[in-house]
């Protein structure tokens, strides 16, 4: 079939295009060498599944059916247009013809829906599966029963039910579009044994993986700065990921936009894994909007006539030695006393190997709540992220340390948001047994 061969041709056109940029000295071509085997194959696979589960549905070749063949057609522009989408991603000058309003969508819609199908249709291959090994392991009570025979009204039926089942990815990832900048504040108290009464009801903002540039532009992030503003926090805090690779001078709304947070005690932020392309660069200018970055340091506050420690730490590579050089780091700082201590991390992945005590509080961000799943409610989420071990959202206890991962602003990448929307978590720091009014 020669969609087979269409794919082929696309996975082959990524990778020379990640050879290239290789030779060049691009940064991005490990990316891509990565992408194609854990995305663009099972991509390609869904897309050969679905062109043959439409043209069993309908009972002719795409070629003889007029709808199959405008449909076709579509299909080879989207994927013309993601893959043009994926390598022009980090230019410094977006061509509007592809990062336009409302084409800029085309990417992650396409892609997205086909991840949705293959999640759909790997379910239903693995139902099977059950289904025949049952079959193979119970006997039949009635091995001479005959299969009925579908009338044509059912036949019918079941081919709209085919047809809409196939339309419900892309249904699903079409409705997610504005889910994924519908910003809410969503508040919180979060309750800590060695929390000081003099603090109780202290207001933190968290924002974490803005990722500016792309979708989340000037008139979003101003939506967001707003929104904290409205929940009248006394401090803010930013668990890293501002950026989202790219060139030229695409963060600069991102600054203006936090110039404009209003928080008594200021603003305090650590970095995520995508901040590192010119660290020092980003550090300054966040400096100029009146964010201060922890490096791998820790401050002391005086918040309500009262200190309290703030201390930032750099996301790390290599979760192996995770426990060895985040205790170092944090044991070179000053002991810990019965002063509170709030420390930034990005990645919630680390939480288990801080050292123990080192923090009442430590806040995360990353994984963007889970990323695609089902929001079940405020505080409780189904997603893969999740079920993998992963601290995708929410608290976690460890001890007397408490970790908050908040579902986070922004997001990057392939696929958009699904079911999971974004947050800026008001929390409200309250000391343990004590009543909240």
């Amino acid at each position: 079939m020669w969609i087979h061969w269409w794919q082929v041709a696309l996975n082959v056109g990524l990778f020379l295009s990640a050879c290239v940029m290789g030779i060049l000295g691009t940064r991005r071509a490990f990316f891509f060498l990565v992408l194609i085997p854990l995305a663009f194959i099972p991509f390609s696979y869904a897309r050969v599944q679905l062109q043959t589960f439409l043209e069993l549905l309908l009972g002719a070749p795409a070629s003889t059916t007029p709808v199959l063949v405008v449909l076709t057609g579509l299909s080879v522009v989207c994927d013309v247009v993601m893959i043009a989408q994926l390598l022009t991603a980090r230019a410094e000058n977006p061509t509007p013809l592809l990062h336009g309003p409302g084409i800029a969508w085309i990417g992650p819609i396409w892609f997205s829906a086909h991840a949705l199908f293959f999640l759909g249709y790997a379910g239903v291959k693995l139902g099977q599966g059950v289904v025949c090994l049952l079959g193979y392991l119970l006997p039949s009570h009635s091995p001479d029963a005959l299969e009925p025979v579908a009338s044509p009204e059912r036949r019918q039926f079941l081919q709209s039910m085919g047809i809409l089942g196939a339309g419900a990815p892309f249904f699903i990832s079409l409705s997610n579009i504005k889910l994924s900048y519908d910003f809410r504040v969503e508040g919180r108290d979060i309750f800590l044994p060695n929390w000081p009464r003099e603090l109780d009801g202290l207001r933190i903002a968290h924002l974490s993986d803005i990722h500016v540039g792309g979708a989340m532009n000037r008139e979003r992030l101003l939506r967001m700065v707003a929104l904290t503003n409205d929940a009248q926090p006394d401090l803010v805090m930013h668990t890293g990921d501002f950026l989202t690779h790219r060139t030229g001078d695409f963060d600069a709304p991102l600054y203006e936009a936090l110039a404009r947070i209003r928080a008594p005690y200021g603003q305090w932020a650590c970095l995520g894994n995508h901040d590192f392309d010119a660290p020092e660069r980003l550090v300054h200018r966040l400096g100029q909007a009146g964010v201060v970055v922890l490096r791998n340091t820790m401050v002391a506050l005086s918040v309500q006539g009262s200190l309290l420690e703030v201390g930032g730490l750099d996301y790390l590579r290599g979760q192996g030695e995770w426990e060895e050089r985040y205790g170092r780091l944090i044991h070179s700082w000053q002991p810990r006393t019965a002063v509170p201590r709030i420390l930034l991390n990005h990645d919630p992945r680390a939480f288990t190997s801080l050292p123990s005590g080192c923090a009442d509080l430590v806040l995360s961000g990353h994984t963007h709540g889970g990323h695609v799943g089902v929001q079940l409610g405020r505080d409780f989420a189904l997603t893969v992220v999740g079920l993998i071990g992963i601290p995708d959202q929410g608290i976690f206890r460890r001890s007397d340390m408490t970790l908050y991962v908040t579902r986070c602003v922004g997001f990057y990448g392939y696929p958009m948001r699904l079911g999971i929307p974004p947050e800026i978590a008001l929390l409200t720091i309250r000391a343990q047994g004590r009543s909240v009014a």
